[in-house]
């Protein structure tokens, strides 16, 4: 018997990303979003 599939409110974030998304685009919002929390950061401190 296989595994049921999960309910869209049981994924985990990283799971709905690699659901709805191909690779190259979760690969740039990462990129993007780390990006963006190093920027911040900079101005935090500064």
């Amino acid at each position: 018997m296989p595994r049921r599939k999960k309910k869209a409110r049981e994924l985990t974030d990283e799971e709905t990303m690699k659901k709805l998304f191909p690779k190259k685009v979760r690969e740039e919002a990462k990129k993007t979003a780390l990006d963006s929390q190093k920027l911040s950061s900079k101005k935090d401190s500064s």
